[in-house]
């Protein structure tokens, strides 16, 4: 414990892991039939918590519920608790402590999570992981594990063997990732271009450059790293009598987008099969990263989720229709698509206008009963349609819902996060946001998501919605401060109009509280 570790020596990073958040994980395991403990009043535990730079958000959007994380790094631990001090969170403790020093002692959770580590510590620290996950998790608690898989990691493996060759005389962490960074280029260059091998280290290359040194040093120079499959994973859970939950994203199972063939294999397997299946699907897709979530194995799980369990949840979406001159009232199929260009497609009318509804409330999340309702009044003032929908457009629509949610389209929460989408009288940002902003950090929303946020104008304007200035108060001080700074050119004036603009925006990054 005295000696300092490589993250002492490089900081990892770190940030937010939206499949990490309580509410996700509750949402998960409600789908499976299971009874999770409410985000708002729980317990979690964060292993290799870092800077904290995960847990600190949701500490602050549930200031009933208790956090507690612990890493092996001093120095990142010192860091986080310095953020908390600055926040004056009184919920949360980070410990500068070994995994394999966690007891019984220090309690139940009903959450666990540990991303980022399985995959990167001894045999003995992995089997203590599943221990922990066992002793220290509530009744009907969800753990979280990620960890690098096959068979997307043969080509990751290929590569990082190449690097760490070349760099294993070199001990300088920056010189070791220069280095790491010339050898890939230069391989990926050299490589037959018609050539399979030349393509995958091509494809490598590219996956690297879109990585921070902090990162390659630690993810892909660690030489002990190992990965796994899915199934090999799960059987190391199950000597600690747990069972497979599902993947922390519901959209990897999702069937839409393979080839008529796989579908019609996958949807063979049996409900007892449900991990096996998981694991096809990695050896048809290529996944080289896996986000496991494991729960007790005397929790009795229901795997029969089809459409009517819209009905229980909250939905979110931000798709917009495709055409411009979209008309709701107008007969015919309608197309929608999100920002990343993905689509969705229906020609049903309580269904679009559901889809309409959900996009003026993002990032708000709706439950499925006052959809129902403002999308059935939407429908009838435009197109003259009952103001009571029949039971089989509410199935429909359930049914439209669930096939947006299990391909990515829509989110699904069991408890919706708490934030505005129509900014008060005296409106206010997170205070997450607002010490991100002041440390150049990338920011977090609360719906747990990392925002980027460019406009420099932007961010000083975040800086002031501090709860204390209404809109004409905003004005004033933006001009001022933007003329202190000289971003505001000598000709143009801040207007009403400007702050009306970037309280929505903010509205919609998610970044407003109720």
């Amino acid at each position: 414990m005295s000696q300092p570790t490589p993250y002492d020596v490089v900081i990892y990073p770190g940030r937010t892991y939206r499949e990490t958040h309580p509410d996700r994980l509750a949402t998960s395991a409600a789908l499976y039939g299971m009874t999770p403990a409410p985000p708002a009043r729980c317990r979690v535990f964060e292993i290799g918590c870092g800077l904290g730079n995960n847990l600190i958000p949701m500490a602050y959007q549930f200031p009933d519920s208790q956090f507690l994380g612990i890493d092996l790094s001093a120095r990142s631990i010192e860091r986080g608790l310095s953020t908390i001090a600055a926040l004056g969170l009184k919920n949360i403790e980070l410990r500068h402590c070994d995994i394999m020093d966690i007891s019984a002692a220090h309690g139940r959770f009903d959450y666990v999570i540990a991303h980022g580590i399985y995959s990167w510590v001894p045999d003995p620290v992995r089997d203590k992981m599943m221990a922990i996950f066992k002793e220290n998790l509530a009744p009907q608690g969800v753990a979280y594990v990620s960890y690098n898989c096959y068979p997307g990691s043969h080509p990751r493996n290929l590569v990082r063997d190449m690097m760490n060759f070349h760099v294993r005389e070199t001990t300088d962490p920056q010189e070791r990732v220069k280095q790491a960074r010339a050898i890939l280029n230069f391989f990926a260059e050299t490589a037959p271009k018609e050539s399979a091998h030349g393509a995958m280290l091509r494809d490598q290359r590219e996956r690297v450059r879109g990585m921070g040194d902090e990162v390659i040093f630690h993810d892909d120079l660690d030489v002990g790293s190992k990965a796994f499959l899915l199934h090999e994973v799960v059987a190391a859970a199950g000597r600690h009598r747990l069972q497979y939950l599902c993947d922390a994203t519901m959209h990897r199972r999702a069937l839409l987008n393979y080839p008529d063939l796989a579908r019609t294999i996958f949807e063979k397997f049996p409900e007892n099969d449900f991990m096996v299946r998981d694991q096809y699907h990695d050896f048809v897709d290529g996944h080289g990263f896996r986000r496991t979530l494991l729960c007790h194995d005397d929790v009795r799980l229901d795997r029969k989720v089809d459409s009517s369990c819209m009905r229980r949840f909250h939905v979110a979406s931000s798709l917009v229709p495709v055409a411009e001159n979209f008309k709701l009232e107008e007969a015919g199929t309608a197309e929608f698509k999100l920002p990343n260009g993905n689509l969705l497609a229906t020609d049903h009318l309580l269904s679009k206008a559901a889809i309409v509804y959900l996009e003026r409330c993002w990032p708000a999340a709706i439950g499925f009963s006052e959809l129902v309702e403002n999308a059935s009044r939407m429908a009838a003032s435009v197109a003259g349609a009952p103001p009571q929908p029949s039971e089989h457009d509410v199935a429909t629509l359930a049914a439209v819902l669930y096939r947006a949610v299990s391909n990515g389209l829509m989110d699904l929460f069991l408890h919706p996060p708490r934030l505005a989408i129509v900014p008060s009288e005296r409106p206010v940002a997170s205070l997450i946001a607002r010490r991100q902003i002041e440390a150049e950090q990338p920011l977090t929303n609360l719906r747990h998501q990392t925002v980027l946020f460019k406009d420099d104008i932007a961010r000083q304007f975040l800086m002031l919605v501090d709860g204390t200035r209404n809109a004409d108060q905003l004005v004033v001080d933006l001009s001022d401060r933007l003329a202190q700074t000289g971003l505001l050119p000598k000709d143009k004036a801040v207007t009403r109009a400007d702050v009306e603009y970037h309280l929505k925006t903010l509205a919609r990054l998610g970044l407003l509280i109720q």
